[in-house]
C-alpha cells in the first residue's frame, strides 16, 4: 500500500498546488493542519464544504483520503478526523478521552473504516496514551490503524505508537505537525520523517501472540480473607 502523509499543509494548499504529491497513494494523511476548524454549524448550512473537499480530493486520487481537524458541534469542541474513500465520505471520529482541563471534550466510540486500501483504524490525539485504543481497532480487525496527532513535544507518543503496533500485532502511523512515523508489527520504526511529507510502501502484516499467565501458591478473591 502507497502512503502519503502530509504534515504541514492544508487540504485546500495542496489541492490547488501540490497534487502531484498525492497522486498514485492508496492512502493520503493529513494531520490537523488539514481542515483546520471545522463547524457543523456551517457545513449543515452550506456556507463551508470542508467535508465535501475531503471526498473530492479522495475522488482525485482514486483512493483513501483522512485529515484531522477540530470540530465546532454549536459551541462544544473536539479533536475529530474525516475519512473519504474515491469521492465517498466515510464519517468522522472524535477523540474518545478527554485529559484534564481542556476546552476540547470526549467525542464518540472508535471506529474501524472499511475502504479500498484495507480496513482502517483511526487513533485521535491523546487516545494513543491509552493502551484499550489500539487493542480495540485491532480486535476490530484493522489492517492498519492511523493515529493523528497535535504536536510531538517529547518521545512519548512514538513510544505508544511502537508499543501499540508490536503488542496488537498491526502497523500503525503517527502524524502530527512537521513529523510522521510508521511502526511496523515488531515494534520497529519503518519509515519516519520531519519535514513536509512522508511517502513509503506498507505491507498489509497481522501477528498474533499468545498470551498466557501463572498464577503461584494459593489464590483467593479479594476481600475474602487470608
Amino acid at each position: 500500500m502507497e502512503v502519503c502523509f502530509i504534515t504541514d499543509e492544508s487540504l485546500n494548499s495542496v489541492w490547488q498546488y501540490k497534487m502531484q504529491s498525492v497522486m498514485n497513494s492508496s492512502l493520503v494523511v493529513f494531520g490537523f493542519n488539514g481542515l483546520g476548524l471545522v463547524s457543523y454549524k456551517k457545513e449543515l448550512a452550506g456556507e463551508t464544504e470542508y467535508f465535501q473537499d475531503v471526498a473530492k480530493l479522495s475522488s482525485a486520487c482514486q483512493g483513501v483520503v483522512i485529515s484531522g481537524c477540530d470540530t465546532d458541534t454549536y459551541g462544544v469542541f473536539r479533536h475529530s478526523a474525516v475519512i473519504a474513500d474515491k469521492g465517498k465520505l466515510l464519517g468522522v471520529t472524535d477523540m474518545t478521552h478527554s485529559i484534564d482541563e481542556s476546552e476540547f471534550v470526549a467525542g464518540g466510540n472508535f471506529r474501524v473504516y472499511d475502504t479500498s486500501a484495507g480496513k482502517i483504524g483511526i487513533i485521535i490525539a491523546e487516545d494513543l496514551f491509552f493502551p484499550e485504543s489500539a487493542r480495540v481497532l485491532a480486535l476490530c480487525d484493522a489492517d492498519f490503524i492511523v493515529c493523528i496527532f497535535k504536536k510531538i513535544e517529547n518521545g512519548m507518543p512514538q513510544i505508544m505508537l511502537r508499543a501499540g503496533a508490536f503488542a496488537n500485532g498491526v502497523a500503525m502511523s503517527l502524524i502530527a505537525q512537521n513529523y510522521a512515523c510508521i511502526a511496523d508489527i515488531r515494534g520497529n520504526v519503518s519509515a519516519q520523517k520531519k519535514g513536509e511529507v512522508l511517502k513509503s510502501k506498507i505491507k498489509i502484516e497481522k501477528d498474533y501472540h499468545l498470551i498466557s499467565s501463572r498464577r503461584r501458591g494459593m489464590y483467593r478473591e479479594f476481600r475474602s480473607g487470608y
